[in-house]
């Protein structure tokens, strides 16, 4: 019995390791998102090619953004790092997913982890028609654009 104890004791501390090392890579993304803006345009989201509109945040906006979780009803386990707070980006820190909300807060789509979404960016630029944009506001889902050869 007193084996098992320690065995036990072995893989908590190691789990409570990796979960500090993941918090790391998580903050690392997050510190660095806005790095993103100068070289990608767009992103693959549910099979279409969609416009980054915005830019991606900056730290000190994603430290405030914390505190605004609550009044735009986000999840307080998701970290928005890109969006208007209608369409968003969140990190999820629990399980490291990326989430795309609408404003409704209904998933549009999801990344397994941060490799997987940075992997779907694109350089491409996307152009829109005027009609198809709402109050010349383009959201998730949209994808009723086309896209510039370069």
């Amino acid at each position: 019995m007193q084996g098992r104890g320690f065995i036990g004791f072995v893989m908590l501390g190691k789990l409570g390791s990796y979960r500090d090392k993941t918090m790391k890579e998580y903050t690392k993304f997050l510190k660095e998102v806005e790095n993103l803006n100068e070289k990608y345009a767009s992103i693959y989201f549910n099979v279409e090619l969609e416009s980054l509109a915005m830019p991606f945040w900056k730290w000190d906006e994603i430290q405030a953004g914390l505190e605004l979780r609550q009044e735009w009803e986000v999840d307080k386990t998701l970290i928005p790092f890109y969006g208007d707070w209608h369409d968003l980006f969140c990190l999820n820190g629990t399980t490291g997913e990326i989430v795309a909300l609408n404003d409704e807060r209904k998933v549009l789509c999801t990344w397994a982890s941060v490799k997987d979404f940075i992997s779907c960016l694109s350089e491409k630029e996307i152009v829109y028609d005027d009609e198809t944009m709402e109050g010349g506001a383009h959201h998730f889902g949209d994808a009723k654009g086309h896209e510039v050869k370069h």
